[in-house]
C-alpha cells in the first residue's frame, strides 16, 4: 500500500489529466486506453484492501490514508474543469432549471414544442432529449433550479455534482467510523473508475442521489430514523431507483418518521402539482418504448407487456430488500446495494451511470459481483463510438454478453465458495445450521 498509493495515484492522475486535455470521446480507443490505467490501479487497490480489517478502529498509517483521499480529490479536478459538450445531460438539467425560473412546469413541457421556442438557447435547441418530457423527479428539478438561480453554467452544474460526490466520500468515512470499520474502505468508492468518470467527466445527477442514499444508510445504521427517512425520500425524488429499498426501513423507523418523510415528499412535488397528482414526466414513455442495455427486460416485455416487465423489476428489488431486512442488520452495505442492483438489472434502460446509486456500498465480499459490474459496464461506451460511425443505438450482443456474463460468473463462484465454506463449518462442529455471512466481512 505504501507504494501503491503514491505511484498508483500518480499514474491515475496522469491518465485522467490526459483524458481531460485530449477531450477523448466516450468509447474512442484513446478513452478506453486511458480508462484501462484507472481500472488497473483500482484492481491493485482492491487486492491490497483485501487485507484491511473490516472492524478495526483506524489504520495506523493515517498520513497515507490522507494522501489517498487527497488523490481522490485530485482525480476529479482535471475532469471537473474540462469543457462540457453541448450533448451532455447537463444541458437538459440547465434547461429544466430555466423553465422553472420562467414559470413553466418542466413535467408538462416538450422542449421541441414551437410554443416554448423562446425558452431555448443555442445549446438547448440541439440537445438530444429535446423530443422528450423530462424524466427527472422533483428533488432533481429543484436542484436544477437552484444551480440556474446561482448561475446558468454547465461547469457550475458539474462542479456542484462533483461536490456531491466528494460529500459522499465524507459520509462513507463517517459511516465507517461510526460502525467501527476501517476508513480505508472509503477508497473502494473514492478511487472507483466508474464513479470518477460518470461524475467528474460526465456530470450525472445520479451523484446527488447516491449522496442522499448514503446519508440515509448512515442515519438508519446509527438509529436516527427521521433523518434516514427524509434522506431516503430525497434520494427517491432525485431518481426513482432507491424506492425498492423501502422494506429496509420496516420497523426500524417510527411512524412519525415516516409521516415527516411523506410530508417532505409532498412538499417537493407541490411546485409541480399542475402536472397531475404524480408527475412522472417521461418515465412511462421510457418503460413503453426506450430500450438500452437491458436484456432481461427485453426478454420479459413481449411476454408480460412492458409495464408488466417493469413491475417485475420493482418487485424483484423490493423482495431482495425484504430478504435482507430480516437476514442482516441495517449497517450491512450489501443490504443497500443488492436490491437496487437486482432491480436495475431488470430495467428497460441500463446506462453505466445508473450504477452510481449502489457504488457507495461496495465494500463487502458479497458485493464483489457488483464491483465487477462497475468494470464490465464500461465497454458499453463502445455504443457511443459506433453511433458516431452511423451504427444503430444499441449494445452489441457480445458486449452485453461480457457485461452480464462476467457478473453472473463471479456471483456463481462466490455462491459455490460460500456453500462449500458453510458445509465445512458444519462438518467441523456438527452444527445443523450454516454460519451466516457476517455484515462485517469486508474487502
Amino acid at each position: 500500500m505504501r507504494r501503491l498509493i503514491p505511484y498508483g495515484g500518480a499514474a491515475t492522475l496522469i491518465a485522467i489529466s490526459a483524458l481531460a486535455i485530449t477531450q477523448a470521446l466516450l468509447g474512442s480507443p484513446l478513452f478506453f486506453a486511458l480508462t484501462a490505467v484507472l481500472c488497473a490501479v483500482y484492481a491493485l487497490l482492491l487486492r491490497e484492501l483485501l487485507g484491511v480489517s473490516g472492524r478495526s478502529g483506524s489504520d495506523p498509517n493515517r498520513r497515507l490514508l490522507i494522501a489517498a483521499l487527497l488523490f481522490a480529490v485530485a482525480f476529479r479536478v482535471p475532469l471537473a474543469v474540462a469543457r462540457v459538450g453541448a450533448d451532455s445531460d447537463m444541458v437538459r438539467y440547465l434547461y429544466d432549471g430555466r423553465l422553472q425560473r420562467l414559470g413553466y412546469n418542466p413535467f408538462t413541457v416538450m422542449p421541441s414544442d414551437p410554443a416554448v421556442a423562446a425558452t431555448h438557447t443555442d445549446d438547448t435547441r440541439r440537445m438530444p432529449s429535446r423530443n422528450a418530457l423530462t424524466p427527472y423527479p422533483a428533488a432533481a428539478q429543484l436542484f436544477f433550479r437552484l444551480i440556474v438561480t446561482v448561475r446558468e453554467s454547465r461547469r457550475l452544474m458539474k462542479a456542484t455534482l462533483v461536490a456531491c460526490d466528494l460529500l459522499t466520500i465524507a459520509v462513507l468515512l463517517a459511516w465507517l467510523r461510526s460502525t467501527r470499520r476501517s476508513p480505508w474502505l472509503a477508497l473502494v468508492y473514492a478511487w472507483n473508475p466508474l464513479v470518477i468518470l460518470e461524475v467528474a467527466h460526465s456530470g450525472h445527477i445520479d451523484a446527488l442521489g447516491a449522496l442522499w442514499i448514503a446519508i440515509s444508510a448512515w442515519m438508519l445504521s446509527t438509529g436516527r430514523g427521521m433523518r434516514a427517512m427524509v434522506a431516503f425520500v430525497m434520494a427517491v425524488a432525485t431518481k426513482l431507483l432507491p424506492i425498492v429499498l423501502l422494506p429496509l426501513y420496516w420497523r426500524r423507523v417510527r411512524p412519525r418518521d415516516a409521516l415527516v418523510a411523506a410530508l417532505v415528499l409532498a412538499a417537493l412535488y407541490l411546485p409541480f402539482r399542475s402536472a397531475g397528482t404524480l408527475p412522472l414526466g417521461a418515465v412511462p414513455n421510457v418503460v413503453a418504448f426506450l430500450r438500452f442495455n437491458g436484456p432481461l427486460f427485453k426478454l420479459l416485455a413481449p411476454i408480460l407487456t412492458p409495464q408488466g416487465a417493469a413491475a417485475v423489476a420493482v418487485i424483484a428489488g423490493l423482495a431482495t430488500a425484504a430478504w435482507f431486512r430480516f437476514r442482516t442488520s441495517a449497517d450491512d452495505p450489501a443490504a443497500w446495494a443488492w436490491p437496487m442492483a437486482v432491480s436495475l438489472a431488470a430495467a428497460p434502460v441500463v446506462y453505466p451511470w445508473y450504477l452510481l446509486y449502489f457504488t457507495p456500498f461496495l465494500f463487502v465480499r458479497s458485493t464483489l459481483p457488483l464491483i465487477v459490474w462497475t468494470y464490465s459496464v464500461l465497454p458499453v461506451y463502445l455504443v457511443w463510438q459506433l453511433a458516431r460511425q452511423g451504427h444503430r443505438w444499441r449494445v452489441p450482443w457480445w458486449v452485453a454478453g461480457v457485461e452480464y456474463g462476467v457478473v453472473l460468473m463471479v456471483l456463481i463462484v462466490l455462491t459455490v465458495l460460500k456453500s462449500a465454506g458453510a458445509k465445512g463449518a458444519k462438518g467441523a462442529d456438527g452444527a445443523q445450521t450454516a454460519a451466516p455471512l457476517a455484515p462485517a466481512e469486508h474487502l
